[in-house]
């Protein structure tokens, strides 16, 4: 049986090269957003995330549909920021659970927005990995609080109500990722001169 893609022009995978600049900055994106980064520098995470992916692309896309190619490149910017938001709370609904933790410490983070970041660690003394954030300072030290936490501490814990905002964002994350290859593959496609 004769493969499909023998039927595709051999310049019609050009377009892996801007998928994989997209995917690169989503899996930086995507470590970002966990807990291995303090979430007020995520800001900071992405402005750089982009600037290298301008970079790359800048000097990998010649040649390429230029419709087409902003079409995937726009897409490619908003799964990459999406991907840095909803990490954190699809690591959460796929595998976090509900826990009883105990406020530990309360720091502010700088900057015009107030915003305050809570340690916690659960009732049996366990230190809960990452931070709880919220925009006041609503709880003290030594007060219980229910969060969802990830069992490796790979996300940031969330109130369960905050949780809910996020419903099925990896779902999201993999539909947008699927239009993300497909408009990268059609921005490839060699131009109308180049295939005569």
């Amino acid at each position: 049986m004769r493969s499909p893609l023998r039927a595709l022009h051999p310049r019609q995978f050009r377009g892996l090269r801007l998928f994989l600049v997209i995917t690169v900055a989503a899996l930086a994106a995507g470590l970002a957003g966990s807990a291995l980064l303090p979430a007020e520098h995520r800001g900071l995470a992405i402005g750089l995330i982009l600037a290298a992916g301008l970079a790359v692309g800048w000097f990998a896309l010649s040649g390429f549909r230029p419709v087409w190619t902003t079409i995937a490149a726009v897409i490619g910017f908003l799964f990459v920021v999406i991907v840095l938001r909803e990490t954190g709370p699809s690591l959460l609904q796929l595998r976090g659970g509900q826990v009883e933790a105990q406020v530990m410490a309360v720091r502010e983070s700088g900057g015009s927005a107030d915003r305050y970041h809570y340690a916690m660690a659960a009732h049996s003394g366990r230190a809960v990995g990452g931070e709880l954030t919220a925009d006041r300072d609503a709880y003290r030290i030594g007060e219980s609080v229910t969060i969802v936490e990830e069992p490796d501490g790979l996300a940031h814990p969330m109130l369960p109500s905050e949780l809910t905002e996020h419903r099925d964002s990896w779902l999201a994350v993999t539909v947008l990722y699927l239009v993300t290859t497909v408009l990268c593959l059609l921005a490839g496609r060699p131009r109308r001169t180049e295939e005569g």
